[in-house]
């Protein structure tokens, strides 16, 4: 366990020197996501009746769609000039490429959401002082299974010619539930004033456990060199 622990470690430290050396997944990534929830803000509104629902929905609209990117482009490394390859002849196993993989993208998603959320608060007049905690324990448990989902299909479509369509194609569908249970709450907790229920959390949390273990024990057979 701790061998394999160490290994997450490296292949971890390797992709976040990677892009704190170029630095463009990052940058593109966090202009991509204020550049969505300036558009939806100018077309829907800022202000609004419902901000918390408004605010939560167009921030969702640009978290999927910069994670995607991120996605994308934490695999798209992995193939240039075969490392992928060279990768998978190593003596690590399978599932320790996906965790790395995971939270190297967590961590990016991450970091673009503490730039997109503010830009989308401020935006919307979204005022978070009613319940933070809540807003960030919903919207973690959510971006969990989000980048669950998305490393794994990552992986799959990565060889392919159509890695941005066919992505989004295969990764929003998947994550629908966890954009309306998380909206929904927000909803309700912002507007109602109501706290989450713990049915409503439990299926966050299942969706999070099924897809971290379905994809850790898949992600051999989908990996290809």
């Amino acid at each position: 366990m701790t061998g394999a622990l160490a290994q997450v470690a490296t292949l971890i430290a390797k992709d976040l020197r990677i892009e704190a050396r170029n630095r463009q997944t990052l940058g593109l990534v966090a202009v991509l996501g204020i550049l969505i929830i300036t558009v939806l803000g100018l077309g829907l509104g800022a202000q609004n009746n419902v901000a918390g629902f408004s605010a939560t929905a167009v921030l969702w609209v640009a978290y999927l769609f910069s994670g995607v990117l991120c996605f994308e482009k934490t695999f798209a490394v992995e193939r240039n000039d075969a490392v992928l390859a060279a990768l998978l002849m190593a003596p690590i196993d399978r599932g320790v490429i996906y965790l790395a993989k995971l939270v190297s993208n967590l961590v990016l998603i991450a970091a673009v959401a503490a730039v997109v959320t503010p830009v989308g608060v401020l935006f919307f007049g979204f005022d978070l002082s009613a319940a933070p905690l809540t807003f960030a324990g919903v919207m973690a448990l959510s971006i969990v299974g989000f980048a669950a989902v998305g490393t794994l299909f990552a992986a799959m479509v990565s060889s392919t010619r159509l890695q941005g369509g066919l992505l989004a194609m295969m990764v929003f569908p998947i994550t629908l539930p966890l954009v309306m249970v998380s909206t929904q709450l927000m909803m309700k907790t912002f507007r109602d004033g109501v706290a989450p229920s713990p049915g409503a959390v439990g299926v966050l949390v299942a969706f999070d456990v099924i897809f971290l273990v379905v994809s850790w024990l898949v992600f051999e057979w989908v990996l290809e060199p």
